[in-house]
């Protein structure tokens, strides 16, 4: 009887981690051993070679794997040959499952050189001890080289280092240390112009379509005219352009900042490659990592602004100095702007929303002209109060701390926490109230959307002060950030959007035109006036 002769495979593979390091771990290796190995045994017959370059052995969504598959069940090939069980696997249950379920019920020859396994010729009594157990090895070196890579890019987060592939527009990757970013003068300059003219009014859209205009390529347009090989999924087309997508992206990217927030997205382990988002408590965090674009309060005030509705009707196309700021003082609702032509003028006027929408509340109608002189008065008199204010603090804090009642940060700070975590709770607590029926949908949504408000501005406050405190302690410093941001708009006498930004949260319509303005650092001016009233008979008004 003949020697049956067995129609062969050559499967190869390399996985990135292996790299190119050794010439026995190359393909042109691995070929070149199975390729002479078939040809000293005249019972094997060279028909088809497969090789998977740059795959991880984990799993088996390889794409010659999987060619080699098909001509397993078109019963072109029935004998397969690799240098070693690596080569074929670093899966200890999958790799073991071909082995000695899917390969045995299909009639496949299996061979492993360097381990000298051979599925005709073997002791099925100790190949059914020893060839799971370097099965086991092999899965174990990849999950050890993973753990070690985790562990690695982690320890490099922490240290604040970039570990991403490509800088984020604004900065590029210093030359001389890959993990650290510098500014990027050309796009950081168009990162500095994205916030200003956001911060001056300009919508979104305005600013993507300025840019569009001005020429100005794109972040991923200009990586590319800068050499390096980039491409993503937001390619909609032959040149990227700016889009609103693009600019908030760069609007709520706190990177501009310097803080680096890594480790957004990853797998849950080294056996699945599905990218999954990770929840923001699981990122790591580094603030002061490298150079910032905009400063922390401009960042601030944007990240609020955003949050706002921002729109205008359909008639009204000329810039709205309010968008955004004025609320219904009765129902919490945004106020919108309306206009009225009469002739070949045109009249502005705010209406409440949800008046407008017939949901109830009353129109709060109100002239444009008289929100801006209220609200540019209100300015004024607050930015007096607030200097009126740290020519007492700096008095008082020139005392010699016997004296005086010292300004207790970490009591503020303590009673920031205390107040978040309250937020907190009281959050969670309106989801209880929804499931038991006692608010509807809307109810929640509208309690929900507070509770967030609130707590990202107790956050803000909480950010501001641990700052404070860290500023102070360094150089010693009494006049404070926000004192000096009101310091900014003394004199003022005309009403800007920037100015607005800088200084007011939110505007409040009451009915027969009354208007409440509601200033930022509220938490700050209310501490500061307690700590003047403690050592109010130490100022010489009170002598």
């Amino acid at each position: 009887m003949s020697e049956k002769v067995y129609r062969t495979a050559i499967y190869a593979r390399l996985s990135k981690d292996d790299g190119d390091k050794a010439e026995s771990n190359s393909i042109v290796s691995q070929k070149s051993m199975c390729e002479e190995y078939i040809a000293k045994h005249s019972d094997l017959e060279l028909v088809e070679t497969f090789v998977d370059d740059g795959y991880s052995g984990v799993d088996f969504n390889r794409p010659d794997f999987r060619r080699m598959e098909e001509a397993v069940r078109e019963k072109r090939i029935d004998a397969i040959v690799c240098k070693d069980l690596s080569r074929f696997s670093r899966n200890y249950i999958e790799g073991g499952r071909y082995l000695e379920k899917i390969f045995p019920a299909l009639g496949i020859r299996f061979i492993a050189i360097n381990d000298g396994y051979d599925t005709l010729t073997g002791d099925p009594s100790s190949d059914s001890f020893i060839i799971p157990f370097k099965n086991l090895i092999n899965d174990t070196y990849c999950k050890d080289i993973s753990v070690k890579i985790r562990t690695n890019l982690d320890v490099k987060r922490r240290k604040g280092e970039y570990v991403g592939a490509y800088a984020p527009y604004g900065y590029m990757k210093d030359p001389k240390d890959k993990n650290r970013l510098i500014v990027d003068e050309y796009a950081g300059d168009i990162v500095r112009q994205i916030f200003s003219m956001y911060k001056d009014g300009t919508s979104i859209c305005r600013i993507a379509d300025r840019l569009n205009e001005l020429g100005v390529l794109s972040p991923m347009e200009y990586k590319i005219s800068a050499g390096v090989h980039y491409d993503t999924a937001f390619r909609t087309g032959g040149t990227a352009k700016w889009s609103y997508k693009a600019v908030k992206r760069i609007l709520t990217n706190e990177v501009y900042i310097g803080v680096l927030a890594q480790g957004k997205r990853g797998t849950p382990n080294y056996k699945v490659h599905t990218v999954q988002a990770k929840e923001e408590d699981e990122w790591i965090r580094v603030e002061d990592a490298h150079e910032a674009l905009v400063t922390y309060d401009d960042f601030m005030s944007v990240k609020v602004m955003l949050g706002r509705d921002m729109r205008t009707t359909g008639a009204d196309t000329e810039d709205n100095l309010f968008s955004g700021f004025l609320y219904c003082a009765d129902c919490g609702q945004p106020m919108i702007r309306k206009m009225v032509p009469s002739g070949k003028k045109r009249y502005y006027y705010y209406v409440c929303s949800s008046n407008k929408r017939h949901e109830g509340c009353t129109a709060h109608s109100v002239s444009v002209k008289e929100v801006e002189a209220a609200v540019t008065n209100a300015v004024k008199d607050h930015v007096s109060d607030v200097l009126d204010l740290t020519e007492s603090l700096e008095y008082i804090e020139r005392l010699p701390s016997a004296n005086r009642v010292v300004f207790n940060y970490e009591m503020q700070i303590t009673k920031l926490e205390e107040e978040i975590e309250r937020c907190r709770r009281m959050k969670l607590r309106i989801y209880e109230d929804l499931s038991d029926g006692v608010i509807t949908k809307k109810e929640y949504a509208d309690f929900r959307n507070q509770y967030t408000a609130m707590l990202d501005e107790k956050n803000a406050t909480l950010e501001r002060v641990r700052r404070e405190k860290k500023d102070a302690s360094v150089s010693g410093d009494t006049e404070r950030a926000w004192v000096t941001l009101f310091r900014r708009y003394e004199g003022i006498d005309a009403l800007t959007r920037r100015a607005l930004m800088a200084l007011v949260d939110k505007v409040f319509i009451y009915e027969k035109h009354v208007v409440e303005v509601s200033f930022k650092y509220g938490d700050e001016y209310r501490r500061a006036t307690e700590f003047i009233g403690k050592n109010a008979d130490l100022l010489p008004l009170a002598q």
